[in-house]
């Protein structure tokens, strides 16, 4: 609950500043403003590394050495990405055709520089399932940048509000760690815990590069052979698209990492788990990619406004390919949790199978839906190969992950053909009511259909029934009926 409250303010602080941007700036500025997420993502390799997952992963974890180490190995993975940033700029901003805003590229540089000087404490006490810390380091600078977007794009009136707001946000989220932690920040060279990091990381690091090839290689080549004024409604789409993603994944990866990990030597006990994680992971995919699909146009132009009126397919299609990506948070973090941190790099190769074909359609200036569409494939033989690799590592049935894929397939094209009825055609308000009438069935067919959501309704309903909704919580707890007697 409290990495849920600490998500929710996070995630709707950055939907409100994206909302504010999106109407104050121009298409162009919004566009070239896009751009600077493809910067940093490119060159990002503090983050790529998985050093927060590696230090919760590791039996070392808490001790104080291993924390310096990590100190040190985040700090020269963000100077060299500092000097990427400076190298690649001009190139970029080249290749973009903004070669007068090269300057502003360069400047990303601050950020991965105060990206990598951030105190791993608050990393740490994801070990003991302390996440307050960690939820405050997010959510307090996302609401403060929030507060500072609407004067800054009055101010500026162009992408320099953007800027200025990331550079503030990493730099906010870098003093927060150090007010929070409970350790001095230090450095410490150890070989032995430099080769186990960057053993866990490498494949995390390539995986990485992959992703943005996933996430972000379509606007890449967006910004390459289209205008930015084509380039920003798709990337508004592609930002709505990953909003609840990255909270609830977030969340999940937070409290099932450590909880796995501790029984990963426990073959039964993990696999119970992980289809426990699966199960939550697939209604989640399920009720969103519903309510997204239906209702991509009315959200479109809720959120951006009228001037992204028909922008509301590349929500649909991007929506669609998410629910796989989605699904596929379940194998790799429980591959990670038994410290294959190789899962995650493979299957994201899997994906790329989908950019060569987004390529062709680029060179040939085919209509931008139809790069959105392309995805789906990707993302869906990306499941596949990874839940195949679950199996053979891991010893999780294949047919424990496959039955909810083929459910997700189908709600996905259930959800295709409504939306293809005419529903982006209505007033916008219908659109939203189209996509809530479509969450709210979705829902309930998934807690009757489900069991473990079944046994947690009828617990909670049970509890409600007998002591109001402090007993239904108690009792999804774990904790002992009303009246029960402790046992002895």
């Amino acid at each position: 609950m409290l990495l849920a409250c600490g998500g929710m303010v996070s995630n709707a602080a950055s939907f409100i500043r994206n909302m504010i941007l999106a109407r104050l700036l121009t298409k162009a500025d919004f566009g070239i403003a896009a751009t600077f997420s493809l910067v940093i993502t490119l060159f990002e390799l503090s983050a790529k590394m998985g050093i927060a997952r590696f230090v919760v992963q590791d039996k070392e974890g808490n001790e104080p050495a291993f924390i310096s180490a990590i100190h040190l190995l985040l700090f020269c993975a963000a100077g060299l990405s500092a000097v990427l940033i400076l190298i690649g700029a001009p190139m970029l901003a080249a290749l973009f055709e903004i070669p007068q805003h090269a300057w502003a590229l360069r400047m990303l540089a601050v950020v991965a520089l105060c990206r990598g000087l951030e105190h791993a404490d608050v990393r740490r006490y994801d070990r003991e399932l302390r996440f307050g810390p960690a939820a405050w380091v997010e959510a307090v600078p996302q609401v403060l940048i929030t507060l500072a977007a609407w004067p800054l794009a009055s101010h500026f009136g162009d992408f320099r509000a953007v800027l200025t707001l990331l550079i503030a946000k990493s730099a906010l989220s870098c003093v927060m760690s150090h007010v929070l932690a409970e350790r001095p920040y230090a450095w410490v060279w150890r070989k032995d815990y430099a080769t186990r990091m960057l053993r866990f990381g490498w494949p995390l690091i390539v995986n990485g590069f992959l992703m943005f090839g996933v996430l972000q290689g379509d606007q890449f080549l967006l910004a390459t052979f289209y205008t930015m004024p084509e380039l920003a409604p798709y990337a508004a789409a592609a930002t709505l698209t990953m909003t609840p993603t990255l909270f609830f994944g977030g969340i999940l990866g937070s409290v099932m990492l450590p909880l796995l990990a501790k029984v990963q030597e426990d073959r039964p006990a993990f696999i119970r788990r992980y289809r426990q994680v699966l199960t939550g992971v697939f209604a989640f995919s399920a009720t969103v990619t519903v309510g997204m699909v239906i209702g991509g146009e009315a959200l479109m132009q809720i959120v951006y406004g009228g001037k992204y009126a028909g922008s509301g397919v590349f929500l649909g299609w991007l929506a669609a390919a998410n629910a796989f990506r989605n699904l596929r948070i379940a194998p790799s973090v429980a591959a990670l949790a038994r410290g294959d941190s190789q899962n995650q790099m493979i299957s994201t190769l899997c994906r790329l199978a989908a950019l060569p074909l987004v390529l062709v359609l680029a060179l040939k200036h085919q209509p931008v839906w139809t790069l959105a569409c392309c995805g789906l494939f990707g993302e869906a033989l990306a499941c596949t190969v990874s839940f195949i690799r679950l199996r053979r590592i891991d010893g999780i049935p294949l047919a424990t992950s496959l039955i909810p894929a083929f459910f997700l397939l189908v709600i996905v094209a259930a959800s295709g053909f409504v939306a293809s009825l005419g529903v982006y055609h209505q007033p916008p308000v219908f659109g939203v009511l189209a996509g809530g009438v479509g969450v709210l069935v979705v829902s309930c067919i998934l807690v009757l259909t489900l069991p473990e959501l079944r046994k947690e309704a009828i617990t909670a309903r049970e509890g409600f029934r007998r002591g109001g909704w402090r007993e239904a919580v108690s009792r999804i707890r774990g904790g002992r009926r009303k009246n029960q007697p402790a046992a002895p």
